[in-house]
Order: structure tokens, then C-alpha cells, then sequence
């Protein structure tokens, strides 16, 4: 192993100096006095240079100083280390024994035990030779491949979704409306109408499966990189499930992560590119974020964070977290019949901060921990367009790129397009339309835990969240009146005509602003807050056999307390506007392997009725 790596005086240094410690240590070497004595006296007697009682009385010596240098040595002798060893075991021989007779031929032995340890500190100088001089193929592999993890995890779901047979079976799929759109809304010239939702019909035991492998690769005590593979039916920004089946098709595999995070110091990191969401809480004591951000959910950008640990106490956390990061960009081409093209008004944008402070009441292990969050959205609230003559064979309006990249379904709507009438027939010409968001989203977002234990290994956590969209004003829901009117969280029944209130997804031919005695917007039927309370007994995170927890959770969020595209995509199937508790558990099976269960039952909060019920079932393997 060294000879290709060491010019020829250190090979043959490491190979002189190996041969030696197999000689040491070789059977043949065991017993060289004692053989070597016995040898020597009788070729004297053999060549007649002694007499044979002479030879005996020198046989008789020979054992007697043997026995005696073994008890000195064993006595007396410190231990010796090094290639020294032997010269030290020979010096302190020849101190403790009686001077030889004139003429005698004196052997010094060496014990077992010495050999061994001569052995041993010889392997230890070649070894620590070879490693410092680079000549040791222990060397031969660079640092950053030392510092390389790979990680993943496989799960297998078993999910099946039940619709309440008092559900309405007339509401418009805004998030499929969105991804094909524009659609024409004049039931005259688009006889098809538009894509509903299916709200009745149950969906058992779908098997759907996520994976992902990632890899981590700490390239300096300074520069980390990272990225992971996943599974997904699409593009969505908050799945990874794939759904089996398809002809036993082969399954896609997306980019789900990539980033470099540096530490510039001990207390301070920085991420760029694709990372986890930063702002969850790396304690795992109060994962109830999923109100405004899926849990699978990450994030493009540029994020920091500072942590004040080392200048705290050890029973004391505090950081602070913030980031940019890009939803979307203005496209460059629009609009595409125009030489003017449109500036970056229409990009969207998500700016974060994150305050998050714990403490640890002493060794008892009970742990309180908070955080204060606010999430500005910028560039999402649509705008309407002007006036726009798409019967002339123009196939874009001002305001199109208004549009949301996706969405799930509860937020409050509004078409981007002021359509012109068609002047050759100005009462019935097609109405292509798009979609955009009524209100604007800047969201407080706190949370809190209690963390507590009751058992050996087992806790109990008490988890809360509680949002509020501050930049949800009714006020914007009627500011293109007559134009640019909400479609859906409204009220369409006339309650001043004294007809029986009731709701519908949308009424595109319906103003809602009308303001009651009090200036209020009487027909709308949607709100800004929501909250989360969660309790879990057990082992949070469940990683070898017999570790079990249990969960119980109520959720209310109003239709506009966040955008709905980003929230948890479980619960009511996706969105806001939904109320409801979940309850579940989870069970190691062995190491690294459990199996969870969760209920998850929700119903809507305005609008016609919509209750969902989700039971999952997970076999989960990680790494």
C-alpha cells in the first residue's frame, strides 16, 4: 500500500521497520536466550571444548541467572516505549544481575510481555509516520469526502378522502379554473361551462407514495452544500405525493432542494438557493406553523439567521431569522404583441422575520418556547387591467401577469380583466377571463409552546398558533366598483328583500357591495384570522421500537388569514375557509421505522357546506 506513494529510502524505512515488527512478534523469536544457551553449551561439550560435568555445572548457571533476570525484570524494570525498548530491557538486565565468571558468554532475555509492548509502540511510530508524511493510503481520501451525509426516507400512505352527502355539488374548481384559464364566462358562447369540484363522491384507499434523498456536504468549518430529490405528481410547491398506479408508469423525480449555507461566525448562517423552511422551530416542540406554511413546503431564496446561544445562558435560546425570496418574476416578453414591454410591477415576492425565544426551567426539563412571525406578500393582489379589446384577435390584458401562480381554494377572488363589449354584437361576445386575489397578505404569525415530561422518555406538548392578516381590508374588495367584483365568500341571497340568507361559490353577475345601515359590505362572507391548538403525549419523533405518541389538534382559519396556496394540503384537502380537529398517533416499528395514523375531519366556515374527511395511513423509513 505505501510503495506507490513513497520514494525508495521511506519504502524501504517502512518495510525495514514492518519486518521488524513481524519478526518480534513471530513464534520463532519467543524464546531466544533460554534455546540459544543450552545450544551453545552443548556444541561446546560436542567438540570436547568442556567436559560434560563442567557443561552441566554451566547448564545449571545459566538457568539460575535465567530465573533470576526474569524476576528483576518483572520487579524492577519501568515501562519501556519506543525502538528503545530493547536497549532498556538490556541495561536494566545487566544492572540487576551478579557479574558472569570470567570468559562467559552472557544472553539477555526478553519477556513476552516487553515483546508485546516493543510490538505495539513500533506499529504506532510506522503508522504515525506514514499518516504525517502521506505515504499511508488512510490519507489518500480528501477532507470535504469526510464531511459528506446522505439522507432520505421512503412513505408508503394509504389515504382515503369521505364527502358528506349534504355538501353542495355546484362549486367551481378555482384552482383548476386558474391552471386552464382564461375560461370564457358568458354561458352563452362557452356552453361547457366551468370546472367543478367533486364534493359528494368518496375516494378509498388510494395508495400514494413520497420519496426523497438528499446529501450534505460540509466542504469547511465555514461552507456547507446540500440537495435533495423528491417525488411529486407535479409541480405543486407544497407535495411531494405520488400517487400509485398509472398503468405501473415510472414516477417523476423533481429538484426539491439546493443551497449553499455559510457560517461566517459561530452565531451567524446564511442559506442561498432552495432550502427547508426556515422559520420552523429546529426544537420540534411546536411544529403547528402549517396555518401558513405546508409542512413540506420550501422556500427559494436568501435567508439568514442570527443565534444568540453562546452569549446566553445554557437554559436560554433567542434567534432572530429573516429572508427574501422570490414567488415569481414578471415575465420578460409580456406583453408579447408589444414593443413596450412590462416592468417587474408584477413580480411577487415573500419578505419574512422570525423572533424566536425559549427557556429551560433547570434540569426539571420543562421548556416553554415562542415565536413572532411576520410574512409580507408582495405583488400578489391582483389589479384590474384596463379596458381590454380581446374581440379584435388580442390575446393579453395590462394586468395579466396579475395572476397567482397557483392556489388551493378559500381565498377571495375577483376577475383581472376589464373585457370590452365587441362593438359587432355588444350583447353576447366571449369573456375569457383570468383570476386574481381581492385582498393583500401581510401576516402576523405567533406561536408558543409548552413542553413538559411525565415519564421516563415520554412528554407532553401543548402547542398554539394564531395568525392575523393585517393587510385585509373590505374596503379593497369593492374598489373597482362596478368592475372587478369578488365572485366567491359572498353572500347571494338579498337579505334586505327579506329572502332566506344562504351562499353560493359564485355569482358572477352579482354585486356584493352593498353596504348595510352601518357602511358595511353586507354580502361578504369571509374573515382574516385563524388559530391552531395541539397537544401531544409520547416521543414527538418516534426512531426505534416501542417509541408510540399520540396527537389531538383543532384548527380554524377564515378564508383570508393567508393565502391559501401555501397552507397545510391535508387538512380540508388544501386552503383556508375550513374548520375541524385532527387526531392521531404514531408507533416505532424498529429503528428508523414507524407507522402513524391521523383522522383528519373539517368542515367550512362560510359558503355553502363543504365537510371533509381524510384518513391517512403511513408506513414511514428513514435515514
Amino acid at each position: 500500500m505505501f510503495a506507490p506513494f513513497a520514494p525508495p529510502a521511506r519504502r524501504l524505512l517502512g518495510t525495514t521497520a514492518l519486518l521488524a515488527v513481524v519478526a518480534l512478534a513471530s513464534p520463532a523469536a519467543a524464546q531466544p536466550s533460554t534455546n540459544a544457551t543450552v545450544n551453545l553449551i552443548q556444541l561446546l561439550i560436542k567438540n570436547k571444548v568442556i567436559t560434560q560435568k563442567a557443561g552441566e555445572e554451566l547448564l545449571a548457571q545459566a538457568e539460575a541467572e535465567a530465573a533470576q533476570a526474569r524476576a528483576a525484570l518483572t520487579a524492577n524494570m519501568p515501562a519501556p516505549s519506543g525502538s528503545g525498548a530493547v536497549a532498556a530491557g538490556t541495561a536494566v538486565a545487566a544492572a540487576t544481575l551478579p557479574a558472569p565468571a570470567a570468559g562467559t558468554i552472557r544472553v539477555p532475555y526478553i519477556p513476552e510481555a516487553l515483546r508485546a509492548k516493543i510490538t505495539d509502540d513500533i506499529k504506532k511510530e510506522v503508522l504515525a509516520q506514514a499518516e504525517a508524511e502521506g505515504w499511508a493510503a488512510s490519507n489518500l481520501v480528501p477532507d470535504w469526502v469526510k464531511g459528506v451525509t446522505l439522507y432520505g426516507d421512503v412513505r408508503f400512505r394509504n389515504e382515503s378522502v369521505l364527502y358528506s352527502q349534504a355538501n353542495t355539488n355546484e362549486l367551481i374548481d378555482f384552482a383548476e379554473f386558474n391552471e386552464i384559464s382564461p375560461i370564457d364566462i358568458n354561458a352563452n358562447t362557452n356552453p361547457t361551462g366551468f370546472p367543478l369540484l367533486n364534493t359528494q363522491t368518496d375516494r378509498q384507499s388510494r395508495f400514494r407514495l413520497r420519496a426523497r434523498l438528499g446529501l450534505k456536504a460540509k466542504l469547511s468549518d465555514e461552507a456547507e452544500i446540500g440537495f435533495r430529490l423528491a417525488t411529486g405528481d407535479d409541480r405543486s410547491p407544497i407535495s411531494t405525493n405520488q400517487v400509485l398506479g398509472g398503468g405501473l408508469t415510472k414516477k417523476e423525480i423533481w429538484l426539491d432542494q439546493a443551497y449553499v449555507r455559510l457560517t461566517p461566525a459561530s452565531w451567524a448562517t446564511a442559506t442561498f438557493g432552495r432550502s427547508t423552511n426556515p422559520f420552523r422551530n429546529s426544537r420540534g416542540l411546536f411544529d403547528t406553523v402549517e396555518l401558513v406554511f405546508d409542512n413540506d413546503l420550501n422556500f427559494d431564496g436568501v435567508s439568514v439567521k442570527l443565534n444568540a446561544k453562546e452569549f446566553l445562558a445554557d437554559d436560554v435560546r433567542l434567534s432572530l431569522t429573516g429572508g427574501a425570496f422570490p414567488l415569481s418574476y414578471t415575465s420578460v416578453s409580456f406583453p408579447n404583441n408589444s414593443t413596450a414591454k412590462a416592468g417587474d410591477g408584477a413580480s411577487k415576492w415573500l419578505f419574512s422575520g422570525q423572533l424566536t425565544a425559549g427557556y429551560t426551567i433547570g434540569k426539571s426539563g420543562f421548556a416553554i418556547d415562542g415565536s413572532v412571525a411576520y410574512h409580507s406578500f408582495k405583488g400578489v393582489q391582483g389589479q384590474l387591467s384596463t379596458p381590454c379589446a380581446l374581440f379584435n384577435g388580442n390575446t393579453q390584458c395590462s394586468t395579466d401577469q396579475f395572476q397567482p401562480i397557483s392556489l388551493r381554494k378559500g381565498n377571495t377572488l375577483f376577475f383581472l380583466r376589464n373585457i370590452a363589449e365587441d362593438p359587432a354584437n355588444p350583447n353576447n361576445f366571449a369573456q375569457p377571463q383570468l383570476l386574481g386575489l381581492a385582498l393583500d397578505y401581510d401576516v402576523l404569525d405567533i406561536n408558543a409552546a409548552v413542553a413538559a415530561p411525565i415519564a421516563k422518555g415520554i412528554d407532553a406538548v401543548v402547542s398554539g398558533q394564531y395568525i392575523r392578516n393585517l393587510s385585509s381590508k373590505r374596503s379593497d374588495l369593492c374598489r373597482f366598483n362596478p368592475k372587478g367584483l369578488p365572485i366567491n365568500n359572498i353572500i347571494v341571497a338579498d337579505p334586505v328583500a327579506g329572502a332566506a340568507a344562504g351562499t353560493a361559490a359564485a355569482n358572477f353577475y352579482t354585486n356584493p357591495c352593498v353596504a348595510d345601515a352601518n357602511g358595511r359590505i353586507a354580502r361578504y362572507d369571509g374573515g382574516n384570522q385563524g388559530y391552531l391548538i395541539r397537544g401531544i403525549v409520547g416521543v414527538p419523533e418516534p426512531k426505534k421500537f416501542g417509541d408510540w405518541n399520540v396527537e389531538l389538534s383543532y384548527r380554524y382559519i377564515e378564508s383570508d388569514a393567508t393565502l391559501d396556496s401555501f397552507s397545510d394540503s391535508d387538512f380540508h384537502l388544501g386552503g383556508t375557509n375550513a374548520k375541524g380537529y385532527t387526531i392521531g398517533g404514531s408507533f416505532g416499528l424498529s429503528r428508523n421505522v414507524f407507522l402513524t395514523g391521523r383522522w383528519l375531519s373539517a368542515n367550512q366556515i362560510s359558503g355553502p357546506p363543504l365537510a371533509i374527511d381524510v384518513l391517512q395511513i403511513d408506513l414511514v423509513a428513514e435515514f
